[in-house]
């Protein structure tokens, strides 16, 4: 595992509160469980948490993400901008940053940061991604 990662990921995830009471310990274990499936290689426990029926777009993220574990070992940290409060559901805007290194390698680091849209809601008594935009912020770097 890249050493900062799980360093970046508690970091990160100890924001100020999205919102009071439980929707903020629900909010904060979800960002924290799609941070550290990536960090652990573990495609599917992260795509257990995206909706493929809501998530626009699930058919090109899958295999992106996919293929981004498969090739390489990650690093990753989330930062909440913004959340925005929608009936049941909340609309974040997430500074992502992912660090990678082709795995089994002392290959060259690739960082990448972006500012992702995600909505995520109660799906039963778990909350889920609803809504993740962009998916390519997923796909495996080109070597």
């Amino acid at each position: 595992m890249l050493a900062i990662g799980r360093s970046l990921t508690y970091a990160a995830c100890l924001w100020t509160a999205v919102a009071a009471g439980a929707d903020s310990v629900g909010i904060r274990d979800l960002l924290l469980a799609l941070s550290t499936s990536l960090e652990d290689g573990r495609a599917a426990r992260f795509l257990a948490q995206i909706d493929r029926q809501r998530v626009a777009r699930y058919a090109a993220l899958q295999p992106n993400v996919v293929a981004l574990l498969a090739q390489n070992e990650v690093a990753s940290s989330i930062e909440l901008l913004e959340e925005k409060p929608d009936g049941e559901a909340y609309d974040l805007k997430l500074d992502w940053r992912l660090e990678m290194r082709p795995a089994g390698s002392l290959g060259r680091l690739v960082a990448r940061r972006e500012q992702v849209r995600c909505r995520v809601a109660r799906v039963g008594k778990r909350w889920n991604v609803v809504a993740l935009e962009p998916v390519e912020f997923f796909r495996a770097p080109e070597r």
